[in-house]
Protein backbone atom coordinates (compact mmCIF):
# COMPACT_ATOMS: atom_id res chain seq x y z
CA UNK A 1 0.00 0.00 0.00
CA UNK A 2 0.88 3.29 -0.77
CA UNK A 3 -0.08 5.91 1.40
CA UNK A 4 0.32 9.75 0.22
CA UNK A 5 -0.64 12.42 3.32
CA UNK A 6 -1.40 15.94 3.06
CA UNK A 7 -3.16 18.97 4.72
CA UNK A 8 -5.40 21.38 2.78
CA UNK A 9 -7.66 24.76 3.32
CA UNK A 10 -4.97 25.28 5.44
CA UNK A 11 -6.02 28.45 7.87
CA UNK A 12 -4.59 29.55 11.06
CA UNK A 13 -5.84 26.41 13.43
CA UNK A 14 -7.96 24.86 10.76
CA UNK A 15 -7.12 22.39 7.99
CA UNK A 16 -8.01 19.15 6.59
CA UNK A 17 -6.16 16.30 6.31
CA UNK A 18 -6.19 14.13 2.99
CA UNK A 19 -4.64 10.60 3.28
CA UNK A 20 -4.98 8.69 -0.24
CA UNK A 21 -4.38 4.89 0.03
CA UNK A 22 -3.31 2.82 -3.63
CA UNK A 23 -3.32 -0.81 -3.47
CA UNK A 24 0.65 -1.91 -5.10
CA UNK A 25 -1.33 -4.57 -7.26
CA UNK A 26 -4.53 -4.52 -9.61
CA UNK A 27 -7.40 -5.10 -8.30
CA UNK A 28 -7.39 -4.54 -4.95
CA UNK A 29 -10.17 -2.84 -2.90
CA UNK A 30 -10.40 -0.70 0.52
CA UNK A 31 -12.86 -1.81 3.20
CA UNK A 32 -15.31 1.46 3.62
CA UNK A 33 -15.06 3.75 6.76
CA UNK A 34 -18.53 2.99 7.57
CA UNK A 35 -17.42 -0.41 8.47
CA UNK A 36 -17.33 -1.10 11.95
CA UNK A 37 -14.06 -1.18 13.74
CA UNK A 38 -14.26 -4.99 13.68
CA UNK A 39 -15.48 -5.86 10.58
CA UNK A 40 -18.05 -7.85 10.28
CA UNK A 41 -18.21 -11.36 11.27
CA UNK A 42 -14.79 -10.62 11.95
CA UNK A 43 -14.14 -9.96 8.19
CA UNK A 44 -12.42 -6.79 7.24
CA UNK A 45 -11.51 -3.21 8.45
CA UNK A 46 -12.54 0.24 7.56
CA UNK A 47 -9.93 2.58 6.58
CA UNK A 48 -9.18 5.03 9.47
CA UNK A 49 -7.35 8.06 10.53
CA UNK A 50 -6.97 9.49 14.02
CA UNK A 51 -4.43 12.06 14.81
CA UNK A 52 -2.23 13.05 18.05
CA UNK A 53 0.08 15.76 18.76
CA UNK A 54 -0.55 19.50 17.22
CA UNK A 55 -3.51 18.25 15.37
CA UNK A 56 -6.64 16.95 16.70
CA UNK A 57 -9.59 16.03 14.78
CA UNK A 58 -12.19 18.51 14.23
CA UNK A 59 -14.84 16.44 11.95
CA UNK A 60 -15.78 12.83 10.73
CA UNK A 61 -13.72 11.25 8.60
CA UNK A 62 -15.28 10.95 5.10
CA UNK A 63 -14.39 9.38 1.98
CA UNK A 64 -14.07 11.27 -1.80
CA UNK A 65 -15.35 7.61 -3.12
CA UNK A 66 -18.80 6.30 -2.51
CA UNK A 67 -18.76 2.80 -1.09
CA UNK A 68 -20.28 -0.20 -3.03
CA UNK A 69 -21.64 -3.38 -1.84
CA UNK A 70 -19.88 -6.32 -2.26
CA UNK A 71 -21.72 -10.32 -1.58
CA UNK A 72 -19.15 -12.42 -0.58
CA UNK A 73 -20.24 -15.91 -1.85
CA UNK A 74 -21.53 -18.75 0.34
CA UNK A 75 -21.37 -16.23 3.27
CA UNK A 76 -24.67 -14.52 3.22
CA UNK A 77 -22.33 -11.36 4.19
CA UNK A 78 -22.62 -7.75 2.33
CA UNK A 79 -19.46 -5.60 3.29
CA UNK A 80 -19.61 -2.18 2.37
CA UNK A 81 -16.03 -1.87 -0.05
CA UNK A 82 -14.57 1.08 -2.24
CA UNK A 83 -14.37 0.07 -6.28
CA UNK A 84 -10.51 -0.96 -6.60
CA UNK A 85 -7.82 1.12 -6.52
CA UNK A 86 -7.26 4.21 -4.36
CA UNK A 87 -9.19 6.22 -2.07
CA UNK A 88 -8.65 9.42 -0.63
CA UNK A 89 -10.16 10.43 2.27
CA UNK A 90 -10.55 13.77 4.54
CA UNK A 91 -10.22 14.55 7.95
CA UNK A 92 -11.13 18.00 9.18
CA UNK A 93 -8.72 18.95 11.98
CA UNK A 94 -7.32 21.98 14.41
CA UNK A 95 -3.86 22.93 14.17
CA UNK A 96 -2.54 23.94 17.80
CA UNK A 97 0.51 25.36 16.32
CA UNK A 98 3.68 24.62 14.80
CA UNK A 99 5.20 21.04 16.27
CA UNK A 100 4.76 17.39 15.97
CA UNK A 101 1.78 15.41 15.24
CA UNK A 102 1.13 11.48 14.63
CA UNK A 103 -1.09 10.22 12.10
CA UNK A 104 -2.58 6.61 13.06
CA UNK A 105 -3.72 5.03 9.93
CA UNK A 106 -5.76 1.55 9.83
CA UNK A 107 -7.08 -0.15 6.68
CA UNK A 108 -7.45 -3.48 5.04
CA UNK A 109 -6.72 -4.49 1.51
CA UNK A 110 -8.39 -7.80 -0.30
CA UNK A 111 -9.12 -8.66 -4.02
CA UNK A 112 -11.59 -11.21 -4.98
CA UNK A 113 -9.14 -14.22 -4.07
CA UNK A 114 -6.89 -12.77 -1.40
CA UNK A 115 -6.47 -10.60 1.82
CA UNK A 116 -3.56 -8.83 2.79
CA UNK A 117 -3.00 -8.54 6.56
CA UNK A 118 -4.74 -6.08 8.00
CA UNK A 119 -3.30 -2.38 9.32
CA UNK A 120 -4.32 -0.99 12.53
CA UNK A 121 -3.04 2.35 13.84
CA UNK A 122 0.13 2.52 11.66
CA UNK A 123 1.82 5.59 13.19
CA UNK A 124 3.39 7.95 10.43
CA UNK A 125 5.00 11.28 12.31
CA UNK A 126 4.07 14.51 10.77
CA UNK A 127 6.37 17.98 11.08
CA UNK A 128 3.71 21.02 11.23
CA UNK A 129 5.61 24.17 10.46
Amino acid sequence: MTVTIGLKDRAATRATLVATLTPERAGFHLYSIDLPAGGIEGIGRPVSLTVRGVLAAAGPLTAESAAITLELEGTGLTLPVYPDGPVTVDLPVTVAGPGEATLLIGYAACSKSVCLPPVSQRPVSLKIS
